[in-house]
């Protein structure tokens, strides 16, 4: 009988997966004390905006903090980015000299996209997930070119970036969203993303034959996209290239969608046959990224005149994100002591140790939850304190909180990790490599399972909120 697995220490400054958490950690404490100590600690780092003036292409979050320049804050925040993932990168495996010369690359790609997207005569024909699409589709350009430097492919580290940047995002999905938001919204996403995974399982199953490319294929439909993919690929050990494939199908589908959805939405609105409330839910809850959702939803408050699909839209799909560690979880308990057992014990009579359910649990997830933790717990004591008196305490504590910790200091580096993911994504998608993994069997796939998703969404959100 083989020996127990040990712990092996190392893995925790080896493993993407630690890294992804210390970094995470270290760039929301920095914000986090940003609101204590500085009021604006990284009120510097750019955002992508719309534009007109070539000059001004990014937005600076606090004025103030602009070097001179916008394009010098873009510069800063490549050095300081370079700089502080040089370390990591160095022990995870890949040479400070290789490392500044592929990050440089998909740091300037990601950015080009971004301000493409940002012209204005652009912008105002393409929503602002374009910009992701766009640098999807340039890094599998890239990808595929017949000689691509080893530098640039050990640098394009996508799991890596999108995890460092789920742990910041826990900066932004607070807890006391569950205290505010609860009641039919939680009820409808609890009930739907369980039945959107256990109806798409199958059609995958079916045309991949493939039962880890099924199960990371159903969570990436069933829950939130990306994110969820990517998650259920660690929890499962499933091999690198899934959670690529099944992420340009979702980037892929959901342009379709925020193309087609929005505009049926609208049109069934003020044809009175649906309300505005489940307009926003069915968008939530069927687009599958955070931005096309958001985007989505927010397409159908402007198209009817109401905020509400907008906030009924983000939240269902906040509520649907919330889950992401949860599914981790119960996938990673199933495949240690079921699955993994009936593959491998009829040969070796080995039994799994409960260690190896903490090897496989995804570390960013915990740094996904304490972020919000923390960020809900300051502002529930703010909101016992210092606006105790205030009308609604809550909102007025997450009013002075947000805007500092999150969107002046997690956001900016957030949505900076997302656009390189897409970026890195794009470098790994080597169709020479997918082939082996029938990637159009795949893609007809989970077009049908969208569609199947799609309609008991429209029926989730109609019988909770009617007209």
């Amino acid at each position: 009988m083989s020996q127990p697995k040990k712990i092996d220490w190392s893995s925790l400054y080896k493993k993407e997966d630690w890294w992804a958490l210390w970094l995470g950690l270290a760039l929301f404490f920095y914000a986090f004390i940003g609101f204590y100590a500085y009021r604006d600690a990284l009120g510097w780092v750019p955002m992508w905006k719309v534009w007109t003036d070539i000059s001004s292409p990014v937005a600076v979050p606090n004025p103030k903090l602009v070097f001179g320049s916008p394009w010098v804050n873009l510069i800063v925040a490549w050095i300081v980015m370079m700089l502080l993932l040089m370390g990591p990168a160095k022990l995870i495996g890949i040479k400070p000299l290789d490392w500044v010369k592929g990050f440089t690359v998909i740091y300037w790609l990601w950015w080009i996209c971004a301000i493409i997207t940002g012209y204005k005569p652009i912008a105002s024909v393409v929503t602002t997930e374009f910009a992701f699409t766009l640098a999807l589709f340039i890094g599998i350009l890239i990808g595929n070119l017949p000689k691509l430097p080893q530098w640039l492919l050990g640098s394009a580290r996508g799991e890596w970036f999108i995890k460092t940047a789920i742990v910041l995002l826990g900066a932004k999905i607070l807890f006391t969203d569950w205290i505010r938001y609860g009641g039919s919204v939680l009820t409808m996403v609890l009930m739907g993303f369980p039945v959107f995974m256990l109806l798409a399982f199958p059609i995958f199953r079916l045309f991949t034959k493939n039962t880890d490319l099924s199960v990371v294929s159903a969570v990436g439909v069933g829950v939130c996209g990306v994110s969820a993919a990517i998650a259920a690929a660690g929890a499962i050990g499933a091999p690198a290239i899934y959670p690529t494939m099944v992420s340009a199908a979702i980037l892929i589908y959901a342009a379709v969608e925020l193309i087609i959805l929005p505009m049926v939405a609208i049109s069934l609105v003020k044809s009175g046959v649906i309300s505005e409330a489940a307009a926003g839910a069915w968008m939530g809850l069927s687009v599958k990224t955070d931005g096309a959702a958001a985007a989505s939803a927010e397409i159908v408050a402007r198209g009817i005149g109401s905020d509400t699909p907008l906030k009924i839209g983000v939240m269902s799909k906040v509520l649907i994100d919330i889950w992401i560690g949860t599914i981790a979880f119960v996938l990673a308990l199933i495949w240690v002591f079921l699955v993994e057992p009936r593959r491998a014990a009829v040969a070796t009579q080995r039994k799994p140790s409960p260690l190896e359910l903490w090897f496989r649990f995804p570390k960013f997830v915990l740094g996904y939850f304490f972020t919000s933790l923390v960020v809900s717990a300051l502002i529930l004591s703010l909101a016992g304190s210092v606006y105790a008196k205030a009308a609604n305490p809550v909102d007025e504590a997450t009013k002075a909180v947000v805007p500092i910790v999150v969107g002046r200091g997690t956001d900016p580096f957030r949505v900076l990790l997302f656009g390189l993911t897409f970026v890195a994504i794009g470098i790994n998608t080597r169709f020479s490599l997918m082939k082996q993994y029938k990637v159009w069997n795949l893609f007809i796939a989970y077009g049908i399972a969208l569609l199947v998703i799609i309609g008991v969404a429209y029926l989730l959100a109609t019988s909770f909120f009617p007209k």
